[in-house]
C-alpha cells in the first residue's frame, strides 16, 4: 500500500509542467477535486498498453476523492476537454493528512472505464505482489476486489452517470 496525494505521483515525471488547484466540494463536505492542467513544453506520457496519450500540453485531469469511499477518481480530459478515460484507484481509505492535502491509501489495483463502456483492471500483479510481500494484508487484497467488483456493478461504471459528474465537477473549477 502506498500514500497518493490528490495530485497523484505520477506528475512528479521530469519534463511534466503543470499548475492545480484543489477544492473541498460544497455539495459534498466529505469530497474533494483537484484539476491539474498540463502547461505547454509538457513532455508527452503514454499508456503504454494502449498507445493513448495522458499527457501533453493543454491535457487536463480532473481528480475526485470522497473520504467516506474506498476509491479515487481520475477523469482524463484531451485539450478539447474529450473525456479519454476514467481511471479507478482502489483505497484502502482516504483522508487529509497533518496539512490538510487530500491522500489515499493505494492498494495498486486499477479499474479504468473507458468512454465506450469497456473496463480494464489494471494492476493486478501489483496487489498480488504486494500480498506476498507481506507490504498488505489477505484481507487488504481481498477488500480491494470487493470494491473493483462493487464499481464494476454499480452507477460507478456507468458512462452516462461518469460524463454527468465530470461535467459539474469541471464546472467547479470556470
Amino acid at each position: 500500500m502506498r500514500k497518493k496525494n490528490i495530485l497523484g505521483n505520477f506528475v512528479k515525471n521530469e519534463g511534466v509542467l503543470y499548475e492545480y488547484e484543489i477544492k473541498k466540494l460544497a455539495d459534498e463536505p466529505e469530497a474533494y477535486s483537484a484539476l491539474i492542467t498540463f502547461l505547454p513544453g509538457t513532455r508527452e506520457l503514454h499508456v503504454n498498453e494502449r498507445s493513448l496519450c495522458l499527457v501533453s500540453d493543454s491535457y487536463k485531469w480532473l481528480m475526485y476523492l470522497p473520504l467516506n469511499e474506498f476509491w479515487c477518481i481520475t477523469v482524463f480530459f484531451s485539450p478539447e476537454n474529450e473525456i479519454l478515460d476514467w481511471y479507478f484507484d482502489i483505497t484502502l481509505g482516504n483522508f487529509l493528512d497533518e496539512e490538510g492535502m487530500p491522500c489515499m491509501n493505494d492498494l495498486y489495483l486499477d479499474l479504468v472505464i473507458q468512454p465506450n463502456g469497456q473496463t480494464i483492471t489494471l494492476d493486478a500483479d501489483e496487489l498480488q505482489e504486494a500480498l506476498e510481500t507481506g507490504e498488505i494484508s489477505i484481507d487488504d487484497y481481498r477488500h480491494a476486489y470487493r470494491i473493483h467488483d462493487q464499481i464494476k456493478c454499480s452507477k460507478w461504471s456507468d458512462v452516462v452517470f461518469l460524463s454527468q459528474l465530470s461535467a459539474k465537477l469541471l464546472a467547479e473549477f470556470v
